[in-house]
Protein backbone atom coordinates (compact mmCIF):
# COMPACT_ATOMS: atom_id res chain seq x y z
CA UNK A 1 0.00 0.00 0.00
CA UNK A 2 1.70 3.71 -1.05
CA UNK A 3 1.04 6.82 0.75
CA UNK A 4 1.60 10.13 -0.83
CA UNK A 5 5.67 11.75 0.52
CA UNK A 6 3.62 14.51 1.63
CA UNK A 7 3.08 14.57 5.94
CA UNK A 8 0.94 17.30 7.26
CA UNK A 9 3.12 18.20 11.58
CA UNK A 10 -0.14 18.29 13.32
CA UNK A 11 2.29 19.15 16.61
CA UNK A 12 5.69 19.03 17.03
CA UNK A 13 7.09 20.44 20.31
CA UNK A 14 10.78 21.00 20.80
CA UNK A 15 10.96 19.51 24.43
CA UNK A 16 12.58 16.46 26.27
CA UNK A 17 11.31 13.11 24.49
CA UNK A 18 8.45 12.18 27.14
CA UNK A 19 8.95 13.89 30.01
CA UNK A 20 11.79 14.19 32.24
CA UNK A 21 13.54 14.12 35.71
CA UNK A 22 13.16 16.60 37.92
CA UNK A 23 17.08 16.92 37.41
CA UNK A 24 16.08 17.37 33.74
CA UNK A 25 17.49 14.29 32.05
CA UNK A 26 16.20 13.04 29.18
CA UNK A 27 13.86 9.76 30.02
CA UNK A 28 14.28 6.75 27.34
CA UNK A 29 10.43 6.31 26.72
CA UNK A 30 9.14 5.33 23.38
CA UNK A 31 7.14 7.91 21.90
CA UNK A 32 3.07 8.05 22.80
CA UNK A 33 0.22 10.35 21.87
CA UNK A 34 -1.90 11.91 25.17
CA UNK A 35 -4.57 11.86 22.50
CA UNK A 36 -5.83 11.12 19.45
CA UNK A 37 -9.77 11.74 18.36
CA UNK A 38 -11.15 11.40 14.33
CA UNK A 39 -14.19 13.75 15.06
CA UNK A 40 -16.98 12.79 14.30
CA UNK A 41 -16.53 9.47 13.98
CA UNK A 42 -16.14 7.00 17.36
CA UNK A 43 -12.59 5.56 17.90
CA UNK A 44 -12.69 2.56 18.37
CA UNK A 45 -11.05 1.27 21.33
CA UNK A 46 -11.36 3.91 23.09
CA UNK A 47 -7.97 6.05 23.68
CA UNK A 48 -5.13 4.80 25.56
CA UNK A 49 -0.89 5.60 24.75
CA UNK A 50 -0.21 2.29 24.78
CA UNK A 51 -2.55 1.21 22.43
CA UNK A 52 -1.76 1.35 18.61
CA UNK A 53 -4.84 -0.15 16.53
CA UNK A 54 -8.25 1.43 16.38
CA UNK A 55 -11.22 1.38 13.79
CA UNK A 56 -13.21 4.17 12.97
CA UNK A 57 -17.10 3.23 10.99
CA UNK A 58 -17.21 5.09 7.62
CA UNK A 59 -20.32 6.38 5.99
CA UNK A 60 -21.16 4.65 2.42
CA UNK A 61 -17.80 6.06 0.36
CA UNK A 62 -16.08 7.67 3.26
CA UNK A 63 -16.13 10.60 5.29
CA UNK A 64 -15.07 13.90 5.87
CA UNK A 65 -12.80 13.76 9.14
CA UNK A 66 -10.86 15.99 11.62
CA UNK A 67 -7.79 14.39 13.14
CA UNK A 68 -7.21 15.38 16.13
CA UNK A 69 -3.72 14.15 18.67
CA UNK A 70 -1.88 15.55 20.95
CA UNK A 71 1.34 14.90 21.95
CA UNK A 72 3.67 15.20 24.87
CA UNK A 73 6.65 17.64 24.97
CA UNK A 74 9.51 16.25 22.86
CA UNK A 75 7.35 14.24 20.71
CA UNK A 76 6.63 14.96 17.37
CA UNK A 77 2.88 13.89 15.67
CA UNK A 78 2.55 13.42 11.78
CA UNK A 79 -0.52 12.52 10.08
CA UNK A 80 -0.13 10.53 7.31
CA UNK A 81 -3.38 10.90 4.85
CA UNK A 82 -3.83 8.91 1.95
CA UNK A 83 -5.08 12.67 -0.33
CA UNK A 84 -4.34 15.88 0.51
CA UNK A 85 -5.90 17.72 3.30
CA UNK A 86 -8.95 20.18 2.53
CA UNK A 87 -7.55 22.47 5.75
CA UNK A 88 -5.07 22.57 8.24
CA UNK A 89 -5.88 23.22 11.71
CA UNK A 90 -3.89 23.72 14.91
CA UNK A 91 -4.27 20.77 16.37
CA UNK A 92 -5.30 18.35 13.95
CA UNK A 93 -5.67 17.72 10.07
CA UNK A 94 -9.02 18.05 8.23
CA UNK A 95 -9.15 15.03 5.31
CA UNK A 96 -11.21 12.93 3.66
CA UNK A 97 -10.89 9.08 4.03
CA UNK A 98 -12.38 6.32 1.83
CA UNK A 99 -13.66 3.18 3.24
CA UNK A 100 -10.83 0.63 3.81
CA UNK A 101 -8.43 3.13 4.17
CA UNK A 102 -5.78 3.27 6.66
CA UNK A 103 -4.93 7.25 9.13
CA UNK A 104 -1.37 6.73 10.33
CA UNK A 105 -0.15 9.23 13.09
CA UNK A 106 3.87 8.70 13.24
CA UNK A 107 5.13 9.94 16.42
CA UNK A 108 9.06 10.32 16.87
CA UNK A 109 11.16 11.65 19.45
CA UNK A 110 14.94 11.19 20.54
CA UNK A 111 14.11 7.71 21.90
CA UNK A 112 12.79 6.42 19.04
CA UNK A 113 9.52 5.93 16.67
CA UNK A 114 6.26 4.46 16.46
CA UNK A 115 2.73 5.28 14.94
CA UNK A 116 -1.01 4.80 15.59
CA UNK A 117 -3.45 2.72 12.69
CA UNK A 118 -6.99 4.25 12.43
CA UNK A 119 -8.86 1.77 10.14
CA UNK A 120 -11.54 3.31 8.19
CA UNK A 121 -14.14 0.10 8.50
CA UNK A 122 -16.79 -0.02 5.30
CA UNK A 123 -20.57 0.75 6.46
CA UNK A 124 -21.35 -2.95 5.47
CA UNK A 125 -18.66 -4.25 8.14
CA UNK A 126 -20.39 -6.43 10.86
CA UNK A 127 -20.67 -4.48 14.26
CA UNK A 128 -18.58 -5.99 17.16
CA UNK A 129 -19.47 -5.85 20.79
CA UNK A 130 -16.15 -6.66 22.91
CA UNK A 131 -16.21 -7.58 26.30
CA UNK A 132 -12.74 -8.33 28.34
CA UNK A 133 -12.85 -9.24 31.59
CA UNK A 134 -9.53 -8.90 33.51
CA UNK A 135 -10.80 -8.59 36.75
CA UNK A 136 -11.35 -13.00 36.23
CA UNK A 137 -7.46 -13.34 34.69
CA UNK A 138 -5.20 -12.85 32.10
CA UNK A 139 -5.06 -13.77 28.47
CA UNK A 140 -2.31 -15.18 26.09
CA UNK A 141 -1.67 -12.81 23.63
CA UNK A 142 -2.59 -13.92 19.98
CA UNK A 143 -4.74 -13.20 17.13
CA UNK A 144 -8.26 -14.04 16.99
CA UNK A 145 -9.43 -15.33 13.18
CA UNK A 146 -13.13 -16.03 12.25
CA UNK A 147 -15.79 -14.88 9.82
CA UNK A 148 -19.21 -13.30 10.19
CA UNK A 149 -21.29 -16.67 8.42
CA UNK A 150 -25.15 -15.21 8.27
CA UNK A 151 -24.23 -11.31 7.79
CA UNK A 152 -27.24 -9.15 9.33
CA UNK A 153 -29.32 -6.90 6.79
CA UNK A 154 -26.99 -4.16 5.49
CA UNK A 155 -23.99 -5.85 6.32
CA UNK A 156 -21.44 -8.46 4.31
CA UNK A 157 -19.57 -11.63 4.84
CA UNK A 158 -15.78 -10.86 5.84
CA UNK A 159 -12.74 -12.70 7.14
CA UNK A 160 -11.39 -11.51 10.04
CA UNK A 161 -8.38 -11.23 12.28
CA UNK A 162 -8.98 -9.55 15.47
CA UNK A 163 -6.25 -8.22 17.91
CA UNK A 164 -6.40 -8.86 21.97
CA UNK A 165 -8.67 -6.38 22.47
CA UNK A 166 -11.06 -7.11 19.78
CA UNK A 167 -9.91 -4.99 17.39
CA UNK A 168 -10.05 -6.10 13.51
CA UNK A 169 -6.51 -5.65 11.96
CA UNK A 170 -7.20 -7.74 9.10
CA UNK A 171 -9.94 -8.17 7.00
CA UNK A 172 -11.22 -9.40 3.62
CA UNK A 173 -14.81 -9.02 1.90
CA UNK A 174 -15.72 -12.33 0.68
CA UNK A 175 -17.04 -12.54 -2.71
CA UNK A 176 -20.61 -14.05 -2.06
CA UNK A 177 -22.83 -14.44 1.47
CA UNK A 178 -20.88 -15.16 4.48
CA UNK A 179 -17.35 -16.61 5.48
CA UNK A 180 -17.54 -19.92 6.54
CA UNK A 181 -14.32 -22.14 7.45
CA UNK A 182 -11.60 -19.84 8.04
CA UNK A 183 -7.83 -21.08 8.82
CA UNK A 184 -4.27 -19.48 9.33
CA UNK A 185 -2.03 -22.25 7.95
CA UNK A 186 1.64 -22.91 9.31
CA UNK A 187 3.14 -20.32 7.07
CA UNK A 188 0.62 -17.55 8.05
CA UNK A 189 -1.80 -18.18 4.91
CA UNK A 190 -5.18 -17.41 5.80
CA UNK A 191 -7.73 -20.10 4.26
CA UNK A 192 -11.48 -19.47 4.13
CA UNK A 193 -14.30 -19.98 1.82
CA UNK A 194 -17.84 -18.14 1.32
CA UNK A 195 -20.92 -19.28 2.19
CA UNK A 196 -22.10 -21.75 0.02
CA UNK A 197 -25.63 -22.74 0.41
CA UNK A 198 -26.71 -26.18 -0.26
CA UNK A 199 -24.20 -28.56 -0.01
CA UNK A 200 -22.93 -30.45 -3.51
CA UNK A 201 -24.37 -27.54 -5.78
CA UNK A 202 -22.37 -24.61 -6.42
CA UNK A 203 -19.29 -25.86 -9.44
CA UNK A 204 -17.38 -22.94 -9.08
CA UNK A 205 -17.08 -23.43 -5.39
CA UNK A 206 -13.18 -22.99 -4.08
CA UNK A 207 -11.22 -22.65 -0.83
CA UNK A 208 -8.96 -19.48 -0.95
CA UNK A 209 -5.44 -19.35 0.46
CA UNK A 210 -4.74 -15.92 0.67
CA UNK A 211 -1.10 -15.41 1.22
CA UNK A 212 -0.38 -11.84 2.70
CA UNK A 213 3.45 -11.23 2.22
CA UNK A 214 3.68 -11.17 -1.08
CA UNK A 215 0.28 -10.60 -1.74
CA UNK A 216 -1.10 -13.62 -4.12
CA UNK A 217 -3.74 -16.33 -3.82
CA UNK A 218 -4.68 -19.40 -4.86
CA UNK A 219 -7.83 -21.64 -5.19
CA UNK A 220 -8.28 -25.48 -4.09
CA UNK A 221 -11.41 -27.02 -5.45
CA UNK A 222 -12.83 -30.63 -5.17
CA UNK A 223 -12.16 -33.83 -8.07
CA UNK A 224 -15.60 -34.71 -9.84
CA UNK A 225 -17.91 -33.39 -7.30
CA UNK A 226 -18.28 -29.37 -6.01
CA UNK A 227 -16.27 -28.69 -2.65
CA UNK A 228 -17.67 -28.55 0.20
CA UNK A 229 -17.59 -25.36 2.94
CA UNK A 230 -17.14 -26.91 6.19
CA UNK A 231 -13.40 -28.17 6.36
CA UNK A 232 -9.78 -28.21 4.94
CA UNK A 233 -6.80 -29.45 6.24
CA UNK A 234 -3.59 -29.21 4.93
CA UNK A 235 -1.07 -32.49 5.47
CA UNK A 236 2.58 -32.44 6.19
CA UNK A 237 3.52 -33.89 2.55
CA UNK A 238 1.55 -30.35 1.07
CA UNK A 239 -1.66 -32.52 0.30
CA UNK A 240 -5.12 -31.08 1.12
CA UNK A 241 -8.54 -32.99 2.85
CA UNK A 242 -11.36 -31.05 1.78
CA UNK A 243 -14.53 -32.62 2.11
CA UNK A 244 -17.51 -32.93 -1.28
CA UNK A 245 -21.31 -34.19 -1.51
CA UNK A 246 -22.30 -36.47 -4.22
CA UNK A 247 -25.57 -37.06 -4.89
CA UNK A 248 -26.68 -40.34 -4.95
CA UNK A 249 -30.03 -41.19 -6.11
CA UNK A 250 -31.92 -45.27 -5.20
CA UNK A 251 -30.78 -45.23 -1.81
CA UNK A 252 -33.26 -47.08 0.73
CA UNK A 253 -34.20 -45.32 3.44
CA UNK A 254 -37.03 -47.29 4.88
CA UNK A 255 -36.83 -47.13 8.96
CA UNK A 256 -35.76 -43.42 9.00
CA UNK A 257 -38.28 -41.46 9.98
CA UNK A 258 -41.16 -41.57 7.03
CA UNK A 259 -38.26 -41.83 3.83
CA UNK A 260 -38.68 -44.50 1.16
CA UNK A 261 -36.85 -47.03 -0.48
CA UNK A 262 -35.73 -45.44 -3.77
CA UNK A 263 -34.52 -41.72 -2.37
CA UNK A 264 -31.31 -39.48 -3.29
CA UNK A 265 -28.81 -38.28 -0.59
CA UNK A 266 -26.33 -36.44 -0.27
CA UNK A 267 -23.35 -38.80 0.14
CA UNK A 268 -20.23 -37.45 1.35
CA UNK A 269 -16.73 -38.18 0.30
CA UNK A 270 -13.22 -37.12 1.76
CA UNK A 271 -10.95 -36.00 -0.80
CA UNK A 272 -7.22 -36.11 -0.25
CA UNK A 273 -5.61 -33.92 -3.50
CA UNK A 274 -2.13 -33.07 -4.15
CA UNK A 275 -0.93 -29.62 -5.12
CA UNK A 276 -1.11 -30.33 -8.97
CA UNK A 277 -5.04 -30.85 -7.99
CA UNK A 278 -4.93 -34.38 -8.54
CA UNK A 279 -7.07 -36.95 -6.54
CA UNK A 280 -4.90 -38.93 -4.22
CA UNK A 281 -7.37 -40.94 -1.94
CA UNK A 282 -10.93 -40.77 -1.39
CA UNK A 283 -13.44 -42.11 1.35
CA UNK A 284 -16.89 -42.45 0.78
CA UNK A 285 -19.44 -41.76 3.71
CA UNK A 286 -22.36 -43.97 2.47
CA UNK A 287 -19.51 -47.21 1.98
CA UNK A 288 -19.06 -47.22 5.85
CA UNK A 289 -21.87 -45.50 7.29
CA UNK A 290 -25.27 -46.96 7.07
CA UNK A 291 -27.39 -43.81 5.81
CA UNK A 292 -31.09 -45.15 7.12
CA UNK A 293 -29.67 -47.10 10.49
CA UNK A 294 -27.19 -44.43 11.64
CA UNK A 295 -28.45 -41.20 10.75
CA UNK A 296 -30.32 -39.28 13.63
CA UNK A 297 -31.73 -35.96 12.30
CA UNK A 298 -31.96 -35.77 8.16
CA UNK A 299 -32.73 -32.95 6.60
CA UNK A 300 -34.82 -32.83 3.23
CA UNK A 301 -33.84 -30.45 0.78
CA UNK A 302 -35.25 -29.28 -2.21
CA UNK A 303 -32.65 -28.44 -4.94
CA UNK A 304 -34.55 -28.17 -8.50
CA UNK A 305 -37.16 -31.19 -9.15
CA UNK A 306 -34.98 -33.60 -6.64
CA UNK A 307 -35.47 -33.28 -3.05
CA UNK A 308 -32.22 -34.66 -1.74
CA UNK A 309 -31.78 -36.03 1.83
CA UNK A 310 -29.07 -35.00 3.98
CA UNK A 311 -28.48 -37.99 6.38
CA UNK A 312 -24.78 -37.25 7.24
CA UNK A 313 -23.94 -33.60 6.74
CA UNK A 314 -19.81 -34.26 8.06
CA UNK A 315 -18.55 -30.92 9.14
CA UNK A 316 -14.94 -31.76 10.45
CA UNK A 317 -11.74 -33.48 9.84
CA UNK A 318 -8.78 -33.77 12.18
CA UNK A 319 -5.68 -35.92 11.92
CA UNK A 320 -3.55 -37.96 14.26
CA UNK A 321 0.28 -39.03 14.28
CA UNK A 322 -0.59 -42.08 12.47
CA UNK A 323 -2.38 -40.11 9.54
CA UNK A 324 -6.21 -41.33 10.68
CA UNK A 325 -8.85 -39.16 10.98
CA UNK A 326 -11.17 -38.01 13.13
CA UNK A 327 -14.95 -37.03 11.45
CA UNK A 328 -17.54 -35.12 12.71
CA UNK A 329 -21.47 -36.19 11.08
CA UNK A 330 -23.98 -33.29 12.56
CA UNK A 331 -26.87 -35.49 11.34
CA UNK A 332 -25.73 -38.54 12.89
CA UNK A 333 -24.66 -37.05 16.32
CA UNK A 334 -21.48 -39.14 15.75
CA UNK A 335 -17.95 -38.60 15.79
CA UNK A 336 -15.58 -41.24 13.76
CA UNK A 337 -12.31 -42.43 14.07
CA UNK A 338 -11.85 -43.65 9.70
CA UNK A 339 -7.91 -45.80 9.45
CA UNK A 340 -6.17 -44.74 6.46
CA UNK A 341 -6.13 -45.96 3.63
CA UNK A 342 -8.14 -48.71 4.10
CA UNK A 343 -11.17 -46.23 5.25
CA UNK A 344 -12.52 -48.78 7.95
CA UNK A 345 -14.64 -47.01 11.19
CA UNK A 346 -12.56 -48.50 13.73
CA UNK A 347 -14.86 -46.58 16.48
CA UNK A 348 -17.86 -44.38 16.60
CA UNK A 349 -18.49 -41.77 19.66
CA UNK A 350 -22.06 -40.93 20.07
CA UNK A 351 -25.18 -41.05 17.96
CA UNK A 352 -26.75 -44.31 16.99
CA UNK A 353 -26.02 -47.91 18.87
CA UNK A 354 -24.78 -49.27 15.13
CA UNK A 355 -21.93 -49.23 13.03
CA UNK A 356 -22.17 -50.68 9.56
CA UNK A 357 -18.43 -51.27 9.46
CA UNK A 358 -18.57 -53.03 13.12
CA UNK A 359 -16.83 -50.63 15.34
CA UNK A 360 -16.65 -49.72 18.21
CA UNK A 361 -19.21 -48.11 19.83
CA UNK A 362 -17.93 -45.48 22.76
CA UNK A 363 -21.12 -44.55 24.59
CA UNK A 364 -21.41 -41.54 26.32
CA UNK A 365 -22.06 -42.19 30.03
CA UNK A 366 -22.36 -39.82 33.28
CA UNK A 367 -22.98 -36.95 31.24
CA UNK A 368 -25.24 -34.22 33.48
CA UNK A 369 -26.34 -33.18 29.87
CA UNK A 370 -27.05 -36.68 28.74
CA UNK A 371 -24.44 -36.76 25.67
CA UNK A 372 -23.81 -34.44 22.52
CA UNK A 373 -26.03 -33.79 19.52
CA UNK A 374 -25.42 -32.22 16.16
CA UNK A 375 -21.90 -31.19 17.30
CA UNK A 376 -19.26 -29.63 14.74
CA UNK A 377 -15.04 -29.13 15.22
CA UNK A 378 -14.40 -32.66 16.80
CA UNK A 379 -10.61 -32.52 17.61
CA UNK A 380 -8.05 -34.86 18.77
CA UNK A 381 -6.61 -34.01 22.38
CA UNK A 382 -3.51 -35.39 24.80
CA UNK A 383 -4.29 -38.43 26.45
CA UNK A 384 -6.65 -39.77 23.71
CA UNK A 385 -9.29 -37.13 24.52
CA UNK A 386 -11.61 -35.73 22.12
CA UNK A 387 -13.23 -32.32 21.95
CA UNK A 388 -15.96 -30.53 20.16
CA UNK A 389 -18.94 -27.77 19.90
CA UNK A 390 -21.38 -29.67 21.31
CA UNK A 391 -24.85 -27.70 19.10
CA UNK A 392 -27.28 -29.47 21.49
CA UNK A 393 -29.23 -28.52 18.55
CA UNK A 394 -33.11 -29.45 19.49
CA UNK A 395 -32.04 -30.69 23.14
CA UNK A 396 -32.92 -30.02 26.30
CA UNK A 397 -29.96 -28.30 27.78
CA UNK A 398 -27.51 -26.16 26.64
CA UNK A 399 -24.74 -25.34 23.85
CA UNK A 400 -21.16 -26.26 25.03
CA UNK A 401 -17.60 -26.15 24.42
CA UNK A 402 -16.72 -30.05 25.95
CA UNK A 403 -14.14 -32.75 26.25
CA UNK A 404 -14.55 -36.32 26.28
CA UNK A 405 -12.24 -38.82 28.22
CA UNK A 406 -12.53 -42.30 26.42
CA UNK A 407 -11.91 -45.69 27.90
CA UNK A 408 -11.51 -47.98 25.07
CA UNK A 409 -11.25 -50.80 27.50
CA UNK A 410 -14.70 -50.35 28.88
CA UNK A 411 -16.38 -48.74 25.49
CA UNK A 412 -17.09 -45.38 27.39
CA UNK A 413 -16.56 -41.69 27.20
CA UNK A 414 -16.94 -39.30 30.15
CA UNK A 415 -16.92 -35.62 30.13
CA UNK A 416 -13.72 -34.05 31.26
CA UNK A 417 -14.20 -30.25 30.98
CA UNK A 418 -16.61 -28.57 29.85
CA UNK A 419 -18.17 -24.81 29.56
CA UNK A 420 -22.18 -24.35 28.74
CA UNK A 421 -23.21 -21.31 27.19
CA UNK A 422 -26.85 -20.38 27.83
CA UNK A 423 -28.64 -21.75 24.90
CA UNK A 424 -28.41 -24.50 22.67
CA UNK A 425 -27.27 -23.79 18.64
CA UNK A 426 -29.27 -24.87 15.20
CA UNK A 427 -26.19 -25.15 13.73
CA UNK A 428 -22.56 -24.31 13.16
CA UNK A 429 -20.09 -23.16 16.26
CA UNK A 430 -16.52 -24.44 16.88
CA UNK A 431 -14.53 -25.29 20.57
CA UNK A 432 -10.33 -25.06 20.19
CA UNK A 433 -8.47 -25.59 23.63
CA UNK A 434 -5.02 -24.44 23.79
CA UNK A 435 -1.73 -25.33 25.86
CA UNK A 436 -2.24 -22.94 28.60
CA UNK A 437 -5.41 -24.37 29.58
CA UNK A 438 -7.44 -21.59 28.04
CA UNK A 439 -10.71 -22.81 25.28
CA UNK A 440 -12.13 -20.33 22.40
CA UNK A 441 -15.88 -21.25 21.78
CA UNK A 442 -17.40 -19.83 19.37
CA UNK A 443 -21.28 -20.13 19.23
CA UNK A 444 -22.36 -21.00 15.86
CA UNK A 445 -26.32 -20.15 15.15
CA UNK A 446 -27.99 -19.51 18.29
CA UNK A 447 -31.44 -21.05 18.52
CA UNK A 448 -32.53 -18.47 20.18
CA UNK A 449 -31.06 -15.29 19.08
CA UNK A 450 -32.99 -13.35 22.00
CA UNK A 451 -31.37 -15.14 24.85
CA UNK A 452 -27.72 -14.81 23.36
CA UNK A 453 -25.57 -14.04 20.06
CA UNK A 454 -22.66 -15.48 18.31
CA UNK A 455 -19.50 -14.90 17.99
CA UNK A 456 -16.87 -16.11 20.84
CA UNK A 457 -16.34 -16.27 24.19
CA UNK A 458 -12.79 -17.17 25.56
CA UNK A 459 -12.52 -18.64 29.25
CA UNK A 460 -9.69 -20.09 31.54
CA UNK A 461 -8.89 -23.67 32.47
CA UNK A 462 -10.99 -23.15 35.58
CA UNK A 463 -14.07 -21.83 33.54
CA UNK A 464 -13.39 -18.41 33.78
CA UNK A 465 -15.14 -15.68 31.59
CA UNK A 466 -12.15 -14.04 29.97
CA UNK A 467 -13.61 -12.51 26.95
CA UNK A 468 -16.85 -12.00 25.01
CA UNK A 469 -17.47 -11.05 21.13
CA UNK A 470 -20.78 -10.52 19.95
CA UNK A 471 -22.42 -9.91 16.45
CA UNK A 472 -24.67 -6.85 17.31
CA UNK A 473 -27.40 -7.57 14.92
CA UNK A 474 -27.56 -11.08 14.69
CA UNK A 475 -25.04 -12.21 12.78
CA UNK A 476 -23.18 -15.53 13.37
CA UNK A 477 -19.90 -17.25 13.29
CA UNK A 478 -19.06 -21.29 11.93
CA UNK A 479 -15.86 -20.90 13.09
CA UNK A 480 -13.36 -19.28 15.35
CA UNK A 481 -9.63 -19.96 17.29
CA UNK A 482 -6.91 -18.20 18.48
CA UNK A 483 -2.95 -18.35 17.19
CA UNK A 484 0.07 -16.66 18.88
CA UNK A 485 1.36 -13.41 17.71
CA UNK A 486 4.36 -14.34 15.75
CA UNK A 487 1.86 -16.48 13.50
CA UNK A 488 1.31 -13.62 12.09
CA UNK A 489 2.72 -9.89 11.56
CA UNK A 490 0.89 -7.05 12.46
CA UNK A 491 2.67 -4.84 9.85
CA UNK A 492 1.60 -7.14 7.08
CA UNK A 493 -1.92 -7.50 8.66
CA UNK A 494 -2.08 -3.64 8.76
CA UNK A 495 -0.42 -3.08 5.26
CA UNK A 496 -3.07 -5.61 3.31
CA UNK A 497 -6.17 -5.02 5.52
CA UNK A 498 -9.10 -4.57 3.09
CA UNK A 499 -7.69 -5.37 0.01
CA UNK A 500 -9.99 -6.72 -2.48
Amino acid sequence: MRFPERVLHALAVAAIAGGCTESGTALNVAPTLSSLAVEPLELVPAFSPDVHDYVVRCGPGGSSVSVVTEAPPGVVATVRPLDAPTAVRTTGVSMNVEEDQPIIVDVSSSAGNDAYWVRCLPHDFPWLTVQTHPEAGTRAPGWYVLGNATPARNETGFVMVLDSRGTPVWYRRVATGGALSTDVLADGVIAYVPALGYYGTDPSARYVLQQLSPWQSRTISAVDAPIDEHELRILPNGDVLVFAYEQLPGVDLQGLQSFGSDETIADCTVQEIDPQGKLVWRWRASDHVDPARESTGPEADPMGATTVVDVFHFNSIDVDAHGNLLLSSRNTSAVYYVERPGGRVLWKLGGAPYSKDGAQIIRVVGDPEGGFGSQHDARFQAEGHVSMFDDHTGLAGAARGIEYAIDFGAGTARVAWSYIGPGNAGALGSFRRYPDGSSVIAWGLPSDPTRFAGAFTEVDGAGHDLMDVTFQQGDSTYRAFKVPQPTLDISVLRATAGRP
